[in-house]
């Protein structure tokens, strides 16, 4: 493993497109192996949501807020990329967004991110605000790598498909100029990552834990299952294990179908390889 502690920022300036989803989902355990399998500094600029407290019973992160609205924002960003940690920065939205990106562009910190994330849903305006938060900051730091987190997708088979506002009329009907691909330096055309949809999502939200770990769990769910089938007044629990056991094996499923490759395309990017046309 590499010993550079990565930095990476998740930053969109629309709500509700999944930022602190992608941020622990996906690049916390990213980063959580790229750092020797040691947990990770996590830092949520957001002053409205304290979506990290989701995650509470998650290993991969240590996990502090940042306050956004005060003088000392500068200072603190400053603090956070002087310490020689791998970190996640989870940016919030709407009036955060660009506070926290002009902070980081007076403070310099922007020059030493070493990846933006951003997240989009399938939608016009998610494009339109991702568009602008990526010519801002490309703006800044013309060197700076992003990738693009199409997430909430269907499936890989058809996300040319359902996210047109980002690949452009794959049909042939539109002209591609209304997407966001269109709009991007050509060392960031064809860089993204796919981050499908599927209940286990929302499930392991509600143990506390990342899918990545309930993935990588060892517990044996059928063999509690089995000795619990005798005792008819534990039915309940009876219940319990076996849906902690299909929680189990869609995550493993997810771990290994989706997030697998998203962590090879996230590779793709640090490492400067050239995209496919």
């Amino acid at each position: 493993m590499s010993d550079k502690k990565l930095k990476i920022a998740i930053v969109s300036s629309k709500g509700g497109v999944g930022k602190s989803t992608i941020a622990m989902q996906l690049v916390a355990p990213y980063l959580y192996e790229k750092n020797n399998h040691q947990p990770i500094a996590y830092y949520e600029a957001d002053d409205d949501n304290s979506d990290r407290l989701s995650f509470g019973g998650s290993s991969l992160t240590k996990r502090e807020s940042i306050e956004v609205f005060t003088p000392l924002l500068r200072d603190n960003l400053t603090d956070i990329f002087a310490t020689n940690e791998t970190t996640c920065l989870d940016i919030g939205g709407n009036k955060t967004t660009n506070t926290v990106i002009e902070a980081l562009n007076d403070s310099g910190m922007i020059h030493f991110l070493d990846l933006v994330v951003i997240p989009l849903l399938d939608g016009e305006q998610d494009s339109i605000n991702a568009t602008i938060v990526y010519s801002l900051m490309k703006g800044y730091n013309s060197k700076l790598k992003f990738i693009f987190v199409l997430n909430r997708a269907q499936s890989h088979k058809y996300v040319k498909y359902q996210f047109e506002n980002y690949f452009g009329d794959v049909r042939g009907i539109f002209q591609d100029v209304y997407s966001l691909k269109h709009y991007l330096f050509e060392e960031d055309k064809n860089r993204y990552a796919v981050m499908v949809e599927h209940d286990i999502i929302k499930y392991s939200r509600r143990f506390g834990l990342t899918t990545y770990e309930i993935a990588l769990q060892e517990r044996d769910f059928i063999s509690e299952l089995k000795l619990n089938m005798s005792e008819m007044s534990q039915e309940q629990e009876v219940r319990l294990l076996s849906f902690k056991n299909y929680v189990s094996k869609s995550a493993k499923s997810y771990h290994e179908d989706v997030l697998q490759l998203a962590f090879k395309e996230l590779d793709k990017v640090l490492q400067g390889e050239k995209n496919e046309s």
